[in-house]
């Protein structure tokens, strides 16, 4: 017999979580397995989403993309066996055929990429769906009751380290110490990288020290030229984009993470004269995902977070708007 599945849903724009039973899958076919949710975390993706601001969502909507669970049923095609405890992220897909994903660039997919809440019914529940090609093994090191940031957040600011070659020698600024900038920090300190944090408050000091960086310098005041190489942006505000330019070396790069409420202006003199560059990144191909949770298990890189169960979900999500999260949220579902 089929069981139901209990999910947190939002069932009409703009308004509260409220509990709600969804009809139960027929057997997954070709890659897809249905993973039974252990932990959930609440990303700011996710307010983004319940809030309108990336556009209507199919109703009910089930949040929640940062997941970890067991694969109960499986697809023929399905690399994973039953019982084996894994990872989900934002991705739940992609073609398979386009130019993004025949050079193992899968989150650049662009002839059919699934987002794991996005049209389907995400981990605010105890189960979901996704292609088993983006459910993740965990290493054994890792608690799977903290990691399930690790899936989204963690992907999202190792994915540019990676990209951008950042080791010993290399100095990277961070800014925001918030639930991405947190795990921005550790990451770098664990790849070797000289790290300086940015943050209007500084009486996270000890803390951003604990994190891995040197220092921390106040975001409001006066801001040190020439210091980094590479600048990872993980606040949503916007900034005064030419004075943050100058932060950075010759050549160095300012990576947005966190996504600004307006548009991005900025001086072509840095671009022409001293050659620095403006890109962004979102999450990380399957291969950088595999990456990121070998190096957390290795170098013990953990999200800080808090607990809630899955019947405060709304609390959960209140607390992640109105940033008062200790930096990251996880709904424990099961398990």
């Amino acid at each position: 017999m089929n069981t139901p599945i209990t999910a947190y849903a939002q069932l009409a724009p703009g308004g509260a979580l409220t509990r709600t039973t969804l009809p139960e899958r027929a057997a997954p076919e070709g890659h897809d397995v249905d993973v039974e949710v252990h932990h959930c975390s609440v990303c700011h993706s996710d307010v983004h989403l319940l809030d309108g601001d990336w556009g209507a969502q199919a109703m009910p909507f089930v949040p929640g993309h940062e997941v970890i669970g067991r694969v109960v049923r499986r697809g023929p095609l399905a690399p994973h066996a039953e019982g084996a405890l894994v990872g989900v992220g934002w991705q739940a897909g992609a073609c398979g055929r386009c130019h993004a994903c025949t050079t193992q660039r899968e989150h650049l997919c662009t002839g059919g990429k699934l987002r794991t809440c996005v049209g389907r019914h995400g981990g605010f529940a105890t189960s979901l769906r996704v292609d088993g090609r983006f459910a993740f093994a965990l290493p054994a090191a890792l608690d799977p009751s903290v990691a399930a940031p690790l899936l989204c957040a963690g992907l999202t600011v190792f994915s540019p380290l990676e990209r951008f070659a950042v080791g010993p020698g290399t100095r990277v600024g961070v800014v925001g110490l918030g639930g991405l900038g947190h795990l921005a920090v550790r990451f770098a300190s664990a790849l070797g990288a000289t790290v300086v944090a940015f943050d209007p408050d500084l009486t996270k000091t000890p803390f951003a020290k604990q994190l891995g960086a040197s220092d921390l310098v106040d975001a409001m005041g006066a801001l040190p030229t020439n210091a980094v190489d590479v600048l990872l942006v993980t606040t949503h505000a916007s900034l005064p984009w030419t004075r943050w330019m100058s932060v950075l070396d010759l050549e160095g790069t300012l990576c947005l993470i966190g996504v600004p409420a307006a548009p991005l202006t900025v001086s072509v003199d840095p671009l022409l004269d001293e050659q620095k560059k403006v890109t962004g990144s979102v999450i990380g191909s399957p291969a950088t995902m595999r990456r990121m949770l070998e190096l957390s298990a290795a170098k013990g890189v953990e999200p800080i977070i808090e607990r809630l169960p899955l019947d405060r979900a709304q609390e959960a999500v209140t607390r992640v708007r109105e940033g008062r999260a200790r930096l990251r949220v996880v709904l424990d579902v099961a398990g």
